[in-house]
């Protein structure tokens, strides 16, 4: 199993996801607090708990010994604004909501010892086809995959943070919801391409700010592995919900199944996440849960827990968050963005001290070439007057120099890490 979760751990986590980050450079502080945005994937019980044991980010804050503050909550999606015809009745709070009620918290969190995860998207979907209903046109997820986009920049904004990861959407077509559907192939596109989208979106971010840690958590390529060999992950059954096959009726391990119901995974599941993302590295040492770790849910539950995260309710957002945005930018004399990259931050510096070096270096190499061609010229004057010892010299010198050129050039070689 340990061999599997490290093969598992390189296709989940896209360290860096596919690169820049100051080469690589991770950051060594360990993570004390683990802020979380999301739906019922992440929902710690400020609605409903959608499994039947410790969820991922419970796992990392006891593996970390972190502590947690989660303000998932059954239902999101990342704006509740995308979907107007929707969500005009639903009172359920958006990853927008939930940012905006953290910075209400005034938690004084060190940026450098925090992590921000959001997970979000399958709600996004769902709603983007209903407001599609009696069209023969399919939705798009342009502006879902920029609203998580724009979330990411407000958390690195406004809060000062740089260690982000954000996770992608599930193979929707393996939910037991889904699995005899007709229209299942939609639901497996839809995912697909909004999957596209976050990808390219943070390969930019990544690109355009080398301070930044955001890193892309794979699930579905993970879920996707799982369900073609569950075996090798140890599960049994990859196919049903235990809810509808087990509960009550039989005595099966429940974290032998993939799927609690009919769309929500089980605690073994979640615990195969937390542990590639433990054994990628990429927020310390590469590290999974073990019997040394103990019962997860007894630290849990223990009285004053910090890994059991309080409750919290967001109320809808009053736009906050893009006033203290548009605060900053007004401050830094800088637009904000809207379409394009533009705050480079300390980067900038980075790059200018880069430039300077570079420059030094090619006008040292300029003044070593013009020397060396002096050299030369003067060699040149003196075999002229030494005649005929004079040529043989130079002859002998083009015949090194002709041996020189055919020796084969030397390559060095190099590796390139993703996560």
């Amino acid at each position: 199993m340990q061999s599997c979760l490290s093969l598992i751990s390189l296709s989940l986590v896209l360290i860096a996801s596919l690169l820049p980050r100051s080469v690589l450079a991770l950051d060594s502080t360990p993570v004390k607090n683990l802020v979380v945005f999301g739906d019922s994937y992440s929902d710690a019980g400020n609605f409903h708990r959608w499994t039947n044991g410790p969820i991922w980010s419970e796992d990392l804050a006891v593996a970390w010994n972190a502590s947690l503050y989660s303000f998932a909550h059954t239902g999101s999606a990342c704006d509740n604004a995308l979907f107007p015809n929707v969500s005009m009745e639903m009172t359920t709070p958006s990853i927008r909501d939930q940012i905006e009620h953290f910075y209400h918290q005034d938690l004084q969190l060190d940026p450098t010892e925090t992590l921000f995860a959001i997970w979000v998207g399958v709600n996004d979907i769902q709603q983007s086809y209903q407001q599609k209903l009696g069209s023969t046109t399919p939705p798009t997820f342009e502006n879902v995959s920029q609203c998580i986009t724009e979330q990411i920049r407000s958390i690195r904004k406004v809060f000062g943070a740089n260690r982000i990861m954000v996770f992608n959407v599930p193979p929707m077509q393996h939910m037991p919801f889904f699995i005899d559907r007709e229209d299942k192939p939609q639901w497996e596109t839809a995912a697909e391409q909004l999957n596209r989208l976050i990808q390219n979106d943070v390969v930019n971010l990544n690109k355009h700010h080398h301070a930044l840690e955001l890193d892309l958590i794979d699930i579905h390529s993970l879920l996707t592995d799982v369900m073609a060999d569950p075996s090798m992950f140890n599960f049994v059954n990859a196919l049903d919900a235990y809810l509808d096959v087990c509960h009550g009726t039989c005595n099966d391990n429940v974290d032998t199944y993939v799927w609690w119901d009919r769309t929500h995974i089980t605690g073994g599941m979640h615990r195969l996440i937390a542990n590639s993302i433990l054994l990628a590295g990429s927020y310390g040492k590469s590290m999974s849960l073990d019997a040394s770790v103990g019962d997860v849910t007894a630290w849990i539950n223990a009285p004053d827990s910090p890994y059991r995260s309080p409750k919290y309710t967001p109320p809808p957002h009053t736009g906050v968050i893009e006033r203290v945005m548009q605060q900053i930018a007004a401050e830094s004399q800088a637009p904000i963005y809207v379409q394009q990259e533009d705050d480079f931050d300390t980067d900038l510096f980075v790059n200018h001290r880069l430039l300077t070096v570079a420059s030094l270096l090619l006008l040292l190499g300029i003044i070593v070439i013009v020397w060396i061609r002096q050299q030369r010229k003067r060699r040149g004057s003196n075999s002229h007057q030494l005649g005929i010892l004079g040529s043989f010299a130079t002859t002998q010198e083009q015949q090194h120099r002709r041996f020189r050129s055919f020796s084969p050039p030397f390559h060095s070689s190099g590796t390139s890490t993703n996560k």
